[in-house]
């Protein structure tokens, strides 16, 4: 008879769900590590090639951009996630009216907020370098808005690589190239930002073909083939979702409309206000450091993708202990992978800002405060989109209300001060109290809470296996892009050692399989 104890391994249902998890992460790594990979070549050729002052003026704009994305979008790209799935398996002749009303949605917000910005800006004329380049780009809002509700409905559909394609390697490659295109035309931030703003329309193209695809092949797998105005089974397939569907819709996408809105202005909020209470270079310095420090959410980000259509179907079915086991697993991997990305960071941070040139390393002690605060966020694991998938999308949107109004005041009161280093340190204070929130609300909503002693254990292990090797390289060696490398190269090889011992604890299985695919 086997010693093993139930403890020892998952059931077979949530080990399939570990293993589809898998899978599919390393898809998605792939592509979330290319998509770092690209946007940090867009950050340093900005730095390079324009400098603090115009970098200062493209990120800000980016950031009004990307607020009002998020606000376009009204929340739709989230209920597609949670809403498809359910839908697949429960009510398949619904979804494509389900995707005309999400699309719909977004792209009409989005002309709305393009309109209104235009139509304010010739009320009020201004001279303002990051007012004009907005205006440069605010047409492109309902194609940026819709191309996210879009890849959104292609996660739901269960497949990542078309995904993946769009949104982390195309779209993310043309940026640099037109940036260089902007540069050798003479272009200043306008150029810059337009480089950044245009690949969205061919984003938007391609993955509306692979939408388009999958729309054709569900109705194919409907009984008897049915068309759009025929009957499948009793049950007629759409055009237009009826009444009931366009409450469902609205009840979980407006508290998602201001959540996803605060979310966004939570992340660039700081670009805003350092640019606001000290200016344009301050601003550029500090967005370049915050954009590093996003390479290290990329495992974070992939696994999201893959579970939260997950979370949401095993919830429908009532299927909470595969959740709760798939919700903690994937946390230790979130951490085990994520949290090397910001220490290493934190302790080279003067080395990695150098590259970009003159006058970017005085954001390294910022680049520092914000790598601290990341791990801690890092080691909650997925609880956002667990919070989202249990359709507690109303919790969400008072959370992000309240870290936002935290991180507004905050920074206000500290940053004419404190610099950039009280911008960075007020965000991870709030990034803390965001995800505090959500861990009790997915516990009381689920029943389902993370095991912090496992994530403790990767955590201080994690810390030994790179920390330490960085500090003692630092301490004895200095700065440098040597150092760094050699810190990296010691820093794997000690995790590596890591991972094989603790392979248990980390479902190491799974992911070997996942390798051997």
């Amino acid at each position: 008879m086997s010693s093993r104890t139930p403890q020892d391994s998952p059931p077979p249902p949530a080990r399939s769900e570990l293993g589809r998890a898998a899978r599919g992460g390393a898809i998605t790594f792939v592509g979330a590590a290319s998509s770092a990979a690209l946007g940090f070549t867009f950050s340093l050729l900005l730095a390079r090639l324009f400098g603090p002052t115009d970098a200062g003026v493209v990120l800000q704009s980016v950031a009004l951009f990307t607020i009002a994305v998020s606000v376009a979008r009204l929340g739709t790209d989230t209920t597609a996630v949670w809403l498809l799935p359910r839908l697949r398996t429960q009510s398949p002749h619904l979804v494509p009216a389900a995707i005309t009303l999400l699309l719909t949605a977004t792209a009409s917000a989005g002309a709305v907020l393009a309109l209104v910005w235009y139509v304010v800006g010739a009320v009020r004329p201004s001279d303002d370098p990051v007012r004009e380049v907005v205006d440069a780009i605010a047409w492109l809002l309902p194609v940026a808005s819709g191309l996210a509700v879009a890849l959104a409905c292609t996660r739901a559909f269960g497949g990542i690589v078309a995904f993946n394609l769009v949104d982390n390697v195309l779209v993310p490659a043309v940026r640099p190239l037109a940036l260089v295109v902007a540069h050798l035309l003479g272009a200043a931030a306008l150029g810059a930002a337009l480089g950044w703003a245009l690949p969205v329309v061919l984003g938007a193209g391609a993955i509306g073909v692979v939408l388009h695809r999958h729309l054709r092949r569900l109705r194919r797998s409907l009984p008897a083939n049915a068309s759009p105005s025929a009957s499948t089974g009793g049950r007629e397939v759409p055009r237009w979702p009826d009444r009931q569907m366009r409450r469902t819709v609205a009840a979980y996408a407006v508290p998602r409309t201001f959540a996803a809105a605060m979310e966004q202005s939570i992340v660039w909020i700081g670009v805003l206000l350092v640019g606001m209470l000290l200016d344009d270079a301050a601003a550029g310095v500090y967005g370049s450091a915050a954009r590093f420090v996003a390479a290290g959410v990329v495992v974070a980000t992939a696994l999201r993708i893959v579970v939260a259509p997950r979370f949401s179907a095993l919830l429908g079915q009532g299927r909470t202990s595969e959740v709760g086991e798939l919700y903690v697993v994937t946390a230790r991997w979130i951490l085990l992978f994520g949290a090397p990305v910001y220490l290493t960071l934190a302790f080279f941070a003067p080395t990695v800002l150098a590259w970009l040139g003159e006058g970017f390393g005085s954001g390294a002690r910022a680049m520092t405060i914000l790598c601290a605060g990341s791990v801690v966020v890092l080691a909650a694991g997925n609880v956002q989109a667990l919070l989202l998938m249990s359709g507690r999308s109303g919790w969400g949107a008072l959370n992000k209300a309240v870290v936002l109004a935290v991180n507004v005041v905050g920074m206000v009161l500290w940053v004419p001060s404190g610099g950039i280093e009280a911008a960075a340190a007020v965000w991870a204070l709030s990034m803390l109290l965001d995800t505090v929130l959500a861990s009790v609300q997915v516990r009381r909503a689920t029943g389902i809470a993370l095991s912090w002693t496992s994530v403790l254990r990767v955590g201080l292990a994690v810390t030994a296996c790179v920390a330490l090797p960085a500090w003692a390289v630092t301490a004895s060696w200095g700065q440098g892009t040597a150092p760094l490398l050699v810190s990296i190269g010691l820093g794997a090889t000690l995790l590596a050692g890591y991972v094989a011992w603790d392979r248990r604890t980390l479902h190491l299985t799974e992911l070997v399989q996942m390798v051997r695919r």
